[in-house]
């Protein structure tokens, strides 16, 4: 089994913003799909688990990046499994330069649901993949737990989910989250600062149709974000962390 797996892509004209770089928001898909990919390769990807009615569900994300590629450069990620346990698995990456130079680092968690009941998989059911970890870390924290809000002001912002936010699975793609997150930030933000690192913890998926309000602050370099159902039920945290 392959522990450590690198992809190269392009930056294509619909991955930048006007700053012609790459978003965190494209940026992330990358990561997440490099994930696939390599589990795909190691036997352990969305297709073999659909067969078996499991699929892989992220709970914690955090990229850190020194600087960003430009629109048509090439650039690299690496991934490889860091480790097992009964309930989670932490996939790190390393994302490279044109000239093959380390201009960012991710790491993530991820566990595993059974589509049926909805319920957790106990990894251990499959000691084999335990093969693919490296012990390696990422070289960076992991995801930070983000702290809940008090709702105690207007929410920033409601988005009612729709068909351009769903994935293949029918759930919200992960990367959704911080693009609405992002979407009630000023434009003169984007301006005159970069984003250095962000962390997203998951909860609980927005369904097709439903609205759900965004509650934002900000403190200092960082802003935050809470994103909760009608029911008051938080469906993810996420902290962004500027230059």
């Amino acid at each position: 089994m392959k522990t450590n797996h690198k992809f190269t892509f392009e930056v294509t004209p619909q991955d930048v913003d006007f700053t012609r770089r790459i978003t965190i928001i494209a940026l992330g898909n990358y990561i997440l799909n490099t994930a696939g990919n390599a589990a795909t390769q190691n036997n352990f990807g969305w297709e073999k688990l659909m067969e078996e009615n499991l699929a892989w569900v992220l709970s914690r994300f955090a990229i850190e990046m020194k600087s960003y590629p430009a629109q048509n450069e090439p650039f690299s990620i690496e991934t490889w499994v860091e480790d097992y346990s009964k309930m989670f698995t932490t996939r790190n990456f390393k994302i490279f330069d044109k000239n093959d130079e380390i201009i960012g680092s991710a790491t993530s968690i991820w566990a595993m649901i059974d589509l049926t009941t909805r319920r957790p998989f106990n990894l251990d059911n499959k000691i084999e993949w335990k093969r693919a970890a490296t012990g390696i870390g990422s070289g960076i924290e992991k995801a930070v737990k983000v702290g809940e809000f008090v709702h105690e002001i207007p929410a920033t912002a409601y988005h009612s989910v729709v068909y351009s936010d769903i994935d293949f699975n029918q759930h919200t793609n992960s990367m959704k989250y911080v693009q609405w997150f992002l979407d009630t930030l000023d434009l003169e933000k984007f301006k005159q600062k970069n984003i250095v690192r962000f962390d997203v913890n998951y909860m609980h998926e927005a369904l097709f149709g439903e609205k759900v309000a965004i509650f934002t602050k900000e403190k200092e370099d960082k802003n935050f974000c809470e994103i909760i159902n009608s029911e008051n039920k938080p469906l993810c945290r996420i902290r962004l962390v500027w230059s």
